[in-house]
């Protein structure tokens, strides 16, 4: 039976080494991946509040320069009696 040679277990040590090395690579990059998608998510919903704030916002203004419209007006009409 021939012997193997020596340099066929450094190299089989260096492989696993290298396996273990990727996999903890690899979970550091999901986890990294994982983060930045949940901060992105938060960011998103962030922007969606604060549209729906500006929204919100140029309603109540449209309404306020409607009732300062009509206000004049009645005022205007009062004044011409």
């Amino acid at each position: 039976m021939s012997r193997i040679p020596e340099s066929y277990y450094f190299y089989k040590d260096q492989l696993r080494r290298a396996k273990e090395e990727k996999a903890k690579l690899q979970k550091e990059y999901e986890s990294k991946i994982n983060g930045l998608n949940d901060e992105i998510s938060f960011l998103k919903e962030q922007i969606q509040a604060q549209h729906t704030m500006i929204e919100q916002s140029i309603d109540y203004v449209m309404k306020l320069e409607q009732q300062i419209k009509t206000f004049d007006l009645e005022l205007s009409t009062d004044k011409e009696k």
